[in-house]
């Protein structure tokens, strides 16, 4: 079952005050940091998640993925590549250390026009 969009990512080279930006104009609230190949933090703006990440190889305000929240990303991946999408990131288990820890399950694939797809599955 898909749930709708668990997150979108945000890509910056002006890390803090993108992140004071959405706090002061959405009323965001910090959900917590992490660090993969770049620090991001989470931010909950109303039901939804902004991630936002500190990279500059795509250029200030670029979306570089949606994700989907779904009840078994396992499935979801190997029934989008059926219908045409590439893999990109093979299923695996994430834990994020965030304010409440956040564990997942989550896959990337690229959709027909390239675009990212992040499949996220709440643990």
């Amino acid at each position: 079952m898909i749930k709708g969009f668990a997150h979108i990512a945000l890509y910056t080279t002006k890390f803090k005050e993108t992140i004071n930006f959405y706090k002061e104009i959405f009323d965001a609230k910090e959900m917590g940091y992490f660090k993969t190949k770049t620090d991001a933090c989470w931010l909950s703006v109303g039901d939804d998640i902004l991630e936002i990440f500190n990279e500059e190889s795509l250029g200030d305000g670029a979306f570089k993925h949606i994700a989907i929240e779904c009840d078994n990303v396992d499935n979801l991946f190997e029934k989008a590549l059926k219908c045409g999408a590439a893999p990109h990131v093979y299923p695996k288990d994430i834990a994020l250390a965030l304010n409440d820890k956040v564990e997942a399950r989550i896959a990337f694939i690229k959709g027909i026009n390239g675009e990212q797809i992040e499949l996220f599955e709440r643990k």
